[in-house]
């Protein structure tokens, strides 16, 4: 109601502002008046509500250029840099000061524009205001420690950043900081101290890990690096794509990190981290994009930037914003993969299947990794093309040692699938039956061979101790409970099945196959009418081919006419 009474208001004012003399009845709000204010304040507003980025911008610069007070200029700033615009930003920022000198998020548009063209000293100036706004306070102390390392003076640099006010998280991120301002002046033993306390609270890992490398590989101990980022690659997943792999390609090939980075370029990484790693954990999704793209002034290049606020921007229905840094993401960044498995996703949500797949093609082609060939497989899955599925899952597990498959069960598993799928039974009931022995609590292989095994009218007693397994794991899947359902249905239970399914339904309400099976218990307990009604819902959230042609003939001519599934 609250969205449909503001829309409603914002098009009556809409049409206000639009009319030019024409014999409307809607009589003109005066140019700069205090109607046209409240106009453009609340169409600001409501775009800020549906997260209308432009028109956040606009509507709200609009509101500034008449009412001129800082709090208003606040909201136009920080609207101009979430839709990208920052030369508007800083214009906006410079009329704010002209009248407020110490208006926190002015200073800190400003001082980034100095600090990104290294102007250390007039950055210095605009960031050095204190402030009680937390949020900005971050954002310009981390600024202001890389200016004034820029300028000459780490020692005053490492006390800004020891400083970093908002808690535990950023005092660990102020270390890592300090550590790598240490590293650059060459001092290794503080510097690496400084990283095992960051390594001991999981702040900001990755970028620890890669500074660790970088640090200990460039002052001569290639050997200590390359055993390190091994280690922080096997405890964390073994990455085959991107920066951690990238530098230990170099490594392994008796090289130094070659990579190192500018006082804007380290002050990038650290803003664009604690986007990620505080502020989006924290819901404070607005404060982290304004992190992002101030990071991405500082270091146009940062493709971790680019794909993090693309990320944003698809969360907030930008999509055409998002494609657009996925692509600038260029082939040789080890960002690379990253970029194109996630633009491959936003194909795909627009149901651009065919470019989505000739993305995820070109991208295992390029960069052929396990990454790269899982991301084609399991769009091939999902699409249920099952036998071109199949060949990339087989040569999955194929290349995966035991402890491989420890760690990573979903190949195997995924392949029992589409075994299933192709009538491969007894293939696909091994898989199943290895995912088990390897992961005897994995609710979905229990799930999955239960209700085939029960759908086979096969090993039912088995089968039902499986889904019952499954069931006590994940009570709350509605997909489960549905098996559960599905089993007492095919033993004739009725009762107890349409308890078991309208409850699934209820936890997963949009999938055609619980509800085209609901209907058929209802069905059987002479519920007709409710029978046929479910049928008819089934048919609107996107069934196979093979359940909507059953669905269709159960309408038709009832529960006998129709295969159950």
């Amino acid at each position: 109601m609250k969205r449909l009474i503001l829309s409603a208001a914002v098009l009556a004012l809409s049409s206000a502002c639009a009319t030019t003399g024409a014999n409307t009845g809607v009589r003109d709000i005066k140019a700069g008046s205090e109607a046209q204010l409240f106009a453009d304040y609340l169409i600001g507003s409501y775009a800020n509500y549906v997260d209308d980025a432009d028109n956040r911008a606009r509507y709200y610069s609009r509101a500034f250029a008449i009412d001129g007070t800082p709090e208003l200029g606040r909201r136009a700033v920080t609207s101009a840099i979430t839709a990208g615009d920052t030369d508007d930003a800083r214009k906006l920022s410079l009329k704010i000061l002209a009248d407020k000198v110490d208006e926190p998020m002015a200073r800190a548009v400003l001082g980034a524009k100095a600090f990104s063209q290294s102007d250390y000293k007039k950055a210095i100036k605009y960031l050095g205001e204190e402030t009680d706004d937390l949020t900005v306070k971050i954002m310009m102390d981390i600024m202001r420690g890389w200016s004034q390392k820029g300028l000459g003076d780490p020692a005053a640099g490492k006390v800004t950043l020891s400083n970093l006010s908002g808690g535990a998280y950023f005092q660990v991120l102020g270390k890592v900081l300090q550590a790598n301002m240490d590293g650059i002046a060459g001092d290794v033993d503080s510097a690496l101290n400084s990283y095992a306390l960051a390594d001991a609270s999981s702040v900001a890992p990755t970028e620890t890990a890669l500074s660790q490398a970088r640090l200990l590989s460039q002052s001569g101990d290639i050997q200590k690096a390359l055993e390190g980022l091994k280690t922080f690659n096997e405890d964390n997943g073994n990455f085959d794509t991107g920066p951690i792999k990238s530098y230990l390609n170099e490594l392994e090939a008796g090289q130094p990190i070659s990579q190192t980075l500018s006082p804007q370029q380290e002050a990038a990484w650290a803003l664009t981290e604690a986007a990620y790693g505080f502020f989006l954990r924290n819901r404070a999704v607005d404060v982290a994009e304004v992190y992002i793209r101030t990071a991405l002034v500082l270091d146009p290049n940062n493709d971790k930037s680019k794909i993090w606020l693309a990320a944003i921007l698809e969360e907030t229905n930008r999509q055409d914003e998002a494609l657009a840094l996925y692509k600038a993401v260029t082939s040789e960044s080890p960002y690379a993969v990253s970029a194109r498995l996630s633009e491959a996703n936003v194909y795909f949500d627009r149901d651009q299947d065919a470019t989505a797949i000739s993305i995820l093609e070109t991208a295992n082609q390029n960069y052929p990794s396990f990454t790269t060939r899982e991301s084609l497989g399991r769009a091939r899955l999902i699409r249920e093309n099952y036998a071109e599925a199949l060949p990339i899952y087989d040569a999955l597990v194929n290349s995966m040692s035991e402890e491989d498959l420890k760690a990573d069960i979903q190949p195997l598993y995924f392949r029992g699938i589409c075994y299933e799928r192709e009538k491969q039974w007894e293939n696909a009931v091994a898989d199943f039956k290895r995912v088990l022995e390897l992961e005897p609590e994995n609710a979905d292989a229990l799930n999955y061979l239960g209700y085939t095994w029960v759908d086979r009218n096969e090993n039912l007693t088995e089968a039902f101790a499986m889904i019952e397994k499954a069931v006590e794991l994940e009570p709350q899947s509605g997909a489960i409970l549905d098996s559960l359902g599905w089993a007492h249905y095919k033993l004739g239970h009725y009762t107890q099945a349409r308890l078991n399914l309208e409850s699934a339904v209820e936890l997963t309400p949009n999938s055609a196959t619980i509800i085209d099976h609901l209907g058929d218990v209802y069905w059987k307990v002479g519920r007709f009418r409710e029978a046929g009604f479910q049928w008819e819902r089934a048919l609107e959230y996107d069934p196979t081919d093979e359940e909507r042609d059953s669905i269709k003939a159960k309408l038709k001519d009832g529960l006998s006419a129709g295969k159950t599934n």
